[in-house]
């Protein structure tokens, strides 16, 4: 009998160590997922000022770091002027890229100025201090 009720402890604490796991794995997401929240109609706004003033983000489908920055404006992507650089890419503008001398993704150019570049993942800040837009504010 000793044997059994070993091996029911065991059992039991596997589940506990799981279930800890498994709240420990809960509880880092909706913290490391709670970064500031913005309304839609602001990032609508700065989406549109952005395009006005003449920034354009040249980038690639497969980039990660493009990817963030659609992922940043959310649904108010479809407002920033966006160039494909790879020429296997939906509406590419390839040539456009090589003439741009464009190196890296996501490159942000403003007002077809190419020493006015933020390259990587910008912040709405950086986008508004480089554009003169105002950035959405975090609510």
């Amino acid at each position: 009998m000793a044997k059994k009720e070993t091996k029911k402890k065991g059992k039991g604490m596997l589940v506990i160590g799981i279930l800890i796991v498994v709240a420990i794995i809960v509880i880092l997401f909706v913290i490391g997922g709670s970064g500031p929240s913005y309304s839609r109609e602001d990032i609508d706004v700065f989406a549109q000022c952005l395009t006005e003033k003449g920034a354009v983000m040249y980038g690639a489908f497969w980039c990660p770091h493009c990817a963030d920055v659609k992922k940043m404006f959310g649904e108010s992507f479809r407002y920033v002027e966006y160039v494909e650089c790879d020429p296997r890419g939906e509406n590419e503008q390839s040539l456009l890229c090589i003439e741009k001398e464009i190196e890296s993704y996501a490159t942000f150019e403003f007002n077809d100025d190419p020493e006015t570049r933020l390259i990587g993942e910008p912040t709405f800040e950086e986008l508004a201090a480089a554009s003169g837009c105002a950035a959405p504010i975090a609510k």
